[in-house]
């Protein structure tokens, strides 16, 4: 639900840029903001994810993530937001969305047997994909009946739904204390080392990282 949510908004305040601004690079940039913090942010959001209370992290990133997109709401609400304010908005929201998906994704080993994390990790990567899956076709349907403001106020209602769910889950099943407490960049530094010492997923996380970056250009590229 969040993804779905946070999906309708980054599609939503794309169109919007597009219809003020008539100019694809306001809508790349906006779009920019949106993912830039995630990927600077992530590694050491993972550090974090293992030094701390995952859930927590989850509920801290999600409800704070909000405060930007209120922020664009309110400033709409007054006379239209600029360009400026929606990036303001967009980058504080994309940084606290940061720290949610690695502990996300790693509390699952908080949660389930080892036999189990082939299948959630499989239900995990669906449920990030459903912002470009579900997102851009219920925001076209909304669009033609409201405007972007519907998608703002359904975007924080599912930050809200989530911290309320995470909140539930951290409550009634206690999670495992972190296993290391090392020092922040050495932990961070592990992970590095980890990662570039198995050929394999080095160059998976290679692969990946290029194809990325080659439909971003596309994505704004202009029809013939």
């Amino acid at each position: 639900m969040s993804s779905i949510g946070s999906g309708l908004t980054s599609f939503g305040l794309g169109v919007y840029v597009f219809r003020q601004t008539g100019s694809a690079a306001d809508m790349a940039l906006v779009s920019l903001l949106a993912f830039l913090p995630t990927l600077l942010l992530s590694v050491p959001a993972g550090v974090l994810a293992d030094r701390y209370d995952r859930r927590l992290l989850m509920m801290v990133g999600d409800g704070f993530s909000a405060l930007g997109i209120l922020y664009i709401f309110l400033c709409m609400q007054t006379g239209g937001a600029s360009l400026t304010q929606i990036c303001i908005g967009v980058s504080v929201s994309s940084v606290f969305s940061s720290l949610l998906e690695p502990a996300y994704r790693a509390t699952v080993s908080d949660i389930l047997e080892k036999e189990d994390y082939s299948r959630a990790s499989g239900m995990v990567s669906l449920a990030g994909s459903a912002r470009y899956l579900v997102s851009p076709i219920l925001a076209g349907i909304l669009l033609s009946v409201s405007d972007i403001r519907l998608l703002l106020i359904l975007d924080m209602g599912t930050f809200f739904l989530t911290v309320t769910c995470t909140g539930v889950v951290r409550h009634g099943l206690a999670s495992k204390a972190a296993e290391r407490k090392e020092v922040f960049f050495t932990l961070l530094k592990e992970g590095w080392q980890a990662v570039t010492e198995k050929r394999g997923v080095f160059l998976l996380i290679l692969v990946a990282s290029v194809m990325t970056c080659f439909m971003g250009p596309f994505r704004f590229w202009p029809s013939r």
